[in-house]
């Protein structure tokens, strides 16, 4: 017979925001029907990040004849900054690049259109996963064009993160460059050159990416896309989108930061390729001084379902950076300042 909420299990749940349902991500079971005080070594955290946790005993309560979990406060910690990469700078501490677990390990390996550059790939704790940085030249400045978060297991990526502004990424109209092929950063098993029904629904459009050749190709790897449909969606309300963030662009010490993303909530496949239930993209506008310190910020995202929206206009999507959270379970721009990013993460106006 079981004593009165003897205790049984131990563990810490964690998460990189504060509310008790975003602590997804499990210690392991700590103690094992003793009691006292415990501890657990977490890795695969991501540096510079504030992570929030709290403590979970499981105790037999005999009034119930079950299991019950009694929880401790929410507390928080901060990572240490991330000395830079082994073969490359620091990609990740972007302001516009996600919060991911990481391994630890890292690659990099020869941009296919720019060999004078690199792609940096950085491991995640879930093997089917990794994040890729691309680079390309500008005269000679290597320059980050975007960051990619690969699934192996949906042959889809989660996210794309980039920034855009009118000068660093100058638009010198090099056109369409087209030709789709595998991204050197992640393995050709995880990837897939579309399905039937469905066109490659650029993450980081090909009309972001004009300064040269180099560049804009590289907007056709395989990691970029992802099934769309077409009519009514791809060539309507999500154009009309991209143009209109292609326009915002700004100059000067302001910076539009994107991210492009993809939710999967109805487990549908096609020939073994996971299509998404909806694209989102997420807009983070934010003015620096002349010491390079972030000023403002202001926020907002559109959430759109994978389908045809007729007579529709992108402006009727809009929803705040939280809720796109919510549901995605990644932590957006993470990197802004919290007092800046706090407030434009809940707005629903659009920045244009």
């Amino acid at each position: 017979m079981k004593s009165e909420y003897a205790p049984q299990n131990a563990r810490f749940v964690y998460g990189t925001k504060a509310s008790a349902m975003n602590l997804t991500a499990y210690s392991q079971d700590l103690i094992s029907g003793t009691s006292g005080n415990f501890s657990a070594a977490v890795s695969g955290l991501t540096p510079s990040t504030t992570y929030y946790y709290r403590a979970e005993l499981d105790v037999w309560d005999p009034s119930a004849s079950t299991y019950v979990t009694l929880t401790g406060a929410i507390q928080t910690f901060k990572t240490n900054a991330e000395s830079q990469a082994p073969e490359g700078p620091g990609y990740l501490a972007n302001y516009e690049v996600p919060a991911v677990f990481l391994s630890g390990t890292h690659t990099s390996g020869s941009e296919t259109y720019d060999s004078g550059r690199k792609w940096y790939r950085y491991n995640c704790t879930d093997a089917n996963q990794a994040v890729a940085t691309h680079t390309w030249t500008s005269g000679s400045k290597a320059m980050r064009n975007y960051t990619v978060m690969m699934d192996g297991s949906k042959k889809c990526p989660l996210w794309c993160a980039f920034a855009m502004h009118s000068e660093a990424w100058a638009d010198n109209g090099v056109g369409r460059k087209e030709g789709w092929t595998n991204d050197p950063a992640f393995p050709s098993e995880w990837q897939q050159n579309g399905i039937s029904g469905y066109s490659k629904g650029h993450l980081c459009a090909s009309n972001y990416r004009q300064t040269t050749t180099n560049q804009n190709k590289q907007t056709f790897y395989y990691s970029n896309q992802a099934p769309q449909f077409q009519n009514g969606f791809n060539d309507g309300v999500w154009n009309q989108l991209e143009q209109a963030v292609k326009g915002a662009a700004p100059s000067g010490r302001d910076t539009l930061y994107v991210v492009v993303g993809l939710l999967f909530e109805d487990e549908h496949t096609v020939s073994g390729v996971s299509v998404p239930s909806h694209f989102y993209k997420c807009l983070m506008k934010c003015s620096f001084n002349t010491s390079g310190e972030m000023t403002a910020a202001k926020g907002c995202a559109y959430l759109f379902t994978n389908e045809k929206h007729t007579g529709s206009s992108y402006s009727s999507f809009i929803t705040s950076i939280d809720a796109i959270e919510e549901r995605c379970g990644f932590d957006l721009f993470p990197n802004v300042p919290e007092h800046l990013q706090t407030p434009a993460e809940k707005s629903t106006s659009s920045i244009f």
